[in-house]
């Protein structure tokens, strides 16, 4: 199993509303994702690439200003269905997670913080060293 797999694999583990994971680089291509089971998902294939293209675009867009104001922890788009979160993640790739809207964003956005940004030993779900080790080459 691949870095990527096994980080998409844990972050699933967090919480059952999240929906979906997916990594891509910087340029929006897919390296790996995974759909929770009988989850039905509001996307086409394709339309899922150009969400990926798009929120690596726009990620991209945001580090031209990071010496200005800092580095960027993540985004929250909030939609009727869904709510989506774009992190970023070592090796210039992205984290793309949705959660369905029946709670638990604050902990989940403090989870995925904690695995993925911070990193806290006496936080973390044991996974933190895991993470920082990954290599996500292709």
């Amino acid at each position: 199993m691949s870095d990527a797999q096994s980080l998409i694999d844990k972050i699933m583990a967090i919480d059952d509303n999240i929906r979906f994971v997916a990594i891509c680089d910087l340029d929006g291509n897919q390296i790996a994702s995974k759909a929770r089971e009988r989850t039905e998902l509001y996307l086409t294939p394709e339309s899922t690439k150009d969400t990926l293209r798009h929120a690596a675009s726009a990620w991209k867009s945001r580090m031209k200003h990071f010496d200005e104001i800092g580095r960027g922890l993540y985004t929250l788009a909030v939609y009727e269905k869904l709510r989506r979160i774009t992190m970023p993640l070592p090796g210039d790739r992205i984290l793309l997670v949705t959660i369905d809207n029946a709670g638990g964003q604050k902990q989940i956005l403090d989870a995925l913080l904690n695995e993925v940004i911070y990193q806290d030993p006496t936080y973390s779900s044991g996974y933190d060293s895991v993470i920082r080790s990954m290599d996500f080459e292709r």
